[in-house]
């Protein structure tokens, strides 16, 4: 308390002071400090730091710093009255004694009252039968007795609400002070992160619970991982999080990882797939397949890596090389040449002993047609029959001449048998060229 003129009178900012303050900053633009505001007030400058405290707390003034000094300037509010009648949100506003002073139209709608019923009244004194208006009530009520600052608040009527409640400390123009209450509509929210947790609960059941390992980037941190990934290593997420591809490669993938990797680096680009040996943490080893697809996702690039376990597909083609090398290093044995062809006349193989009659290594003919090959290739006596013997099946021998590669002619008998697969169906033809001694 300040005794002025034998009588003590209360310390609050005068009104008046406030007013002049502003209409001096209106006029300077560009800031004044508070030593600039005292010589225009004529007051000492305690005086009048302590009223800008009190506008600086309460919006009116904006401060900036230059080194020591600071320099005060009227901010850019928009009135209480205004912002309640455009905001979304509902706001109450209550006095120092929560007396309700300040409700915006959407509020009173919600509780179904007026302003008239509400205005200079405690909330706890209002008389409220309406379910939301009871809940809503006695969850601000709630609040400021126990001093939570932030709550989610479900209301029923004829569907359900869900507010964000949050109470804000204020401070009026008059240096008094009070509290906001703000009510954020999220219902929408609430219920498209209910929508999300759903779909990525469905994500991650079906991504747990698939084959195919997968893996989430978002640049280049993952951000999902599923069990599966874990079962092909042998690893946990956390121990695959330190390791680069490099690594998990077996010792002869290595190279050609890395190579693979740098020319990715180089071109900004990535390979659609690729696949390559591991070493497992349990030292076995296993043949994966990785696709992989790139999203851009505003300034985020997205990848996603699906990881295929093909070790027995490998084995298996592995097997069936080696099979077919056997059965190529069989058929080159053969002095007469042999060749077989698919339903439709194109090359499927050969051995050598072909080769050398006709001049054509089979890389060349491979997939071609008789009629394809062109240049002197003999198609008319390679050809003959092979279409009434895909018809009426068996065998089939006749006699012919094929030319040399130097031009020389050679009398030939070809025998010809249709190729059949362990099912049964027609696979194609297969043809023996006996040359004559003259050859």
């Amino acid at each position: 308390m300040e005794k002025r003129n034998g009588s003590y009178k209360n310390m609050e900012p005068i009104k008046e002071e406030f007013i002049q303050i502003k209409e001096i900053l209106k006029n300077s633009p560009q800031g004044m400090s508070i030593t600039e505001i005292a010589c225009a007030l004529n007051k000492n400058k305690h005086s009048v730091g302590h009223y800008l405290n009190n506008l600086l707390i309460s919006g009116h003034v904006e401060m900036r710093t230059y080194g020591k000094a600071k320099v005060f300037s009227l901010s850019s509010r928009i009135p209480l009255n205004s912002l309640m009648g455009y905001a979304h949100d509902l706001i109450l506003v209550l006095d120092r004694d929560q007396r309700i002073v300040r409700i915006n139209d959407q509020f009173l709608s919600l509780v179904k009252k007026t302003q008239s019923e509400v205005l200079n009244k405690n909330p706890a004194t209002l008389s409220v039968t309406d379910q939301p208006a009871q809940t809503i009530f006695s969850s601000i009520l709630s609040c400021l007795e126990s001093g939570v600052f932030k709550k989610i608040l479900s209301v029923k009527n004829d569907k359900e609400q869900i507010f964000c409640q949050k109470i804000l400390p204020t401070v009026f123009e008059d240096g008094k002070q009070g509290t906001i209450i703000l009510l954020e509509d999220i219902t929408k929210r609430k219920a498209a992160e209910s929508l999300l947790r759903t779909s990525e609960e469905q994500f991650r059941l079906m991504a747990d619970n698939i084959q195919d390992g997968i893996v989430i980037y978002e640049n280049e941190n993952a951000v999902y991982t599923n069990r599966r990934v874990e079962e092909i290593f042998g690893y946990s997420k956390e121990e695959l999080a330190t390791r680069s591809p490099i690594d998990l490669a077996a010792p002869e993938e290595r190279t050609r990882v890395m190579k693979i990797i740098d020319e990715c680096s180089a071109s900004g680009t990535l390979p659609s797939s690729i696949m390559f040996w591991i070493i497992r943490k349990d030292h076995t080893r296993r043949y994966i397949s990785n696709r992989i697809t790139s999203i851009e996702r505003g300034e985020s690039l997205l990848r996603y890596i699906t990881i295929t376990d093909m070790t027995e597909w490998k084995q298996a083609q592995d097997g069936l090389i080696d099979q077919l090398a056997f059965l190529q290093n069989m058929i080159d044995t053969f002095p007469n040449p042999l060749f077989y062809i698919d339903p439709q006349g194109r090359y499927l193989g050969c051995n050598s002993a072909f080769e050398t009659l006709t001049g054509k290594k089979f890389k060349e003919i491979a997939g071609k047609t008789n009629g394809e090959i062109g240049g002197s290739w003999q198609a008319d006596i390679l050809s003959k029959d092979d279409a009434e013997l895909l018809k009426r099946l068996g065998i089939v021998t006749y006699k012919g001449i094929l030319y040399r590669t130097n031009g020389q002619p050679s009398n030939v008998t070809i025998q010809k048998s249709t190729l059949h697969t362990v099912k049964g169906s027609l696979a194609g033809i297969v043809g023996f060229i006996f040359i004559d001694e003259n050859f």
